[in-house]
């Protein structure tokens, strides 16, 4: 594939994902060299084997044996992670459809005909699935009705059915004749491919973390939420420099007006304390007059910065000896971006407050990579993954993973449109970030991890990050006025 890089100049001035996160869920696959009707026929044939192995296995390993195979059209690393009702919008809905559509008693259409708007047919279905399971996610609530909207334990329900489908049937990623993924069990040496992915999925759902800041003071900051990824098992996480200014203000009213945690898990907990190890103060000097901004909007250039974890936010619970971290890929040749990757983040743009400090859960998938960009020289810097659940706020500074494993580059920016399909999620690379910070600092940014960590800090806070601060603290009283 010929790479297709745009100096700075002409790159257009993007969303910056910041106050809030963005989902990501796959919107095309690499076409095989078939044609639709021999993809068809292929995709037949793999049901055929799906229904065989169903009936060896007795429908599923679930404790409920009416339960249906999530044999729907749904990638492996999806889950369900927001409420949805009437009028919702987005590729959950037509995944939820799905499923609906796997089960004779919750069908609501023919199955391949799902969209991505929930009207009164996907109500009825969830109504219908509400009452079959009326055990599991109405009488634990108290109702004694189905709702036809999909809460936490409906929800609980879904993602259990997609486990369940995981576990009992291995999984490989297809193309049907329309050009969705599908979950389908499949003997064919294409299966490693999916347990590749699996397997990363696993790893980087496990070093992903959410970064909350609150404020004591309401009116002047929303509580904000972005992502971030520990590269180091000694604690440093990888985030964009529009997420971890806010650490920088600090102390900007009061002692202690802005504070930052680290989260993890599914859905994020409190988990640690950390400190800035680093943020490009290039980044800074260029995009603190956004720092209130309603939409700001950048182009990703320099937006990075490292935090160590100091602590845990449970003084009974002390940290681990190691973290779990992705390895940086530092390839940077063409070749190194094309195919699939995948990206990971806490998306948190329909989310209310209270839920994104309750009900806040990491989205996952499966992507291609599309055109690749440089900001001054023709060398990778910012490149695309499309447009998914993952391209809302809050997912700023989630990862993206290579078909190796390692970490090849941080979700940064999106372009803006009505829906999350229709936009462009962007990322830079780990390359941009190692010319970026080599070029402030005169180091290499894998000496970060064979010094002292918690010197390096110590220093950057002591000598570097007031000025940052003033800078910011400056831009916000000029918008105050």
């Amino acid at each position: 594939m010929k790479m297709m890089r745009t100096p700075l100049k002409s790159l257009p001035l993007l969303i910056a994902l910041s106050a809030v996160a963005i989902f990501f869920s796959p919107h095309t696959e690499l076409i095989y060299a078939q044609s639709a009707k021999e993809l068809e026929l292929r995709f037949n044939a793999l049901r055929a084997q799906l229904a065989e192995l169903q009936t060896r296995i007795g429908k599923h390993t679930s404790t409920d044996a009416s339960e249906p195979l999530a044999s729907a059209a749904i990638p492996s690393t999806f889950r369900f992670y927001r409420d949805l009702k009437i009028g919702a919008e987005g590729e959950d809905v037509r995944y939820l459809q799905a499923l609906l559509n796997t089960d004779p008693d919750t069908r609501i259409s023919t199955p391949g005909s799902e969209n991505e708007y929930f009207g009164r047919q996907t109500r009825a279905g969830v109504i219908r699935f509400q009452n079959k399971y009326a055990s599991g996610v109405l009488y634990p609530a108290g109702l004694k009705s189905a709702t036809g909207t999909v809460g936490r334990l409906t929800r609980a329900k879904l993602n259990g059915l997609i486990t369940n489908a995981i576990a009992a049937a291995g999984t490989v990623r297809e193309e049907s004749s329309v050009g969705r993924p599908a979950i389908i069990a499949s003997s064919t040496a294409e299966a490693s491919k999916t347990v590749s992915f699996d397997s990363i999925n696993t790893a980087t759902r496990s070093a992903l973390v959410n970064i909350l800041c609150t404020t004591k003071r309401s009116g002047l900051f929303n509580p904000f939420s972005g992502s971030g990824i520990f590269i180091d098992p000694n604690g440093v996480i990888l985030t964009n420099a529009h997420v971890a200014e806010y650490i920088l203000l600090k102390d900007y009213l009061v002692k202690d007006f802005v504070e930052c945690t680290i989260r993890t898990g599914e859905p994020a907990r409190n988990a640690y304390r950390a400190k800035l190890l680093y943020i490009s103060p290039l980044w800074i000097q260029e995009n603190a007059s956004l720092i209130n901004a309603d939409e700001p909007t950048e182009t990703g250039e320099n937006d990075f910065a490292l935090l160590l974890v100091t602590g845990s936010t449970n003084p009974e619970n002390p940290l681990p000896q190691t973290f779990p971290y992705l390895a940086l890929d530092e390839h940077t040749n063409a070749h190194d971006f094309t195919g699939e990757v995948l990206i990971a983040g806490y998306p948190a743009s329909f989310l209310s407050g209270i839920s994104i400090q309750k009900e806040l859960y990491p989205a996952t998938s499966v992507v291609p990579i599309g055109k690749v960009f440089g900001f001054s020289e023709l060398i990778p810097d910012l490149f695309s993954v499309g447009g998914s659940l993952l391209a809302q706020k809050g997912s700023s500074g989630g990862a993206v993973v290579s078909d190796r494993g390692k970490l090849l580059g941080i979700i940064v920016t999106s372009t803006d449109a009505t829906t999350t399909g229709e936009r462009d999620l962007r990322a830079i690379t780990v390359g941009h970030i190692q010319r970026s910070f080599k070029k402030d600092t005169g180091r290499e940014l894998r000496d970060v991890f064979t010094s002292d960590a918690a010197a390096s800090s110590a220093d950057f806070n002591r000598n570097v990050a007031p000025a940052l601060t003033e800078l910011l603290e400056k831009a916000l009283l000029r918008r105050s006025q």
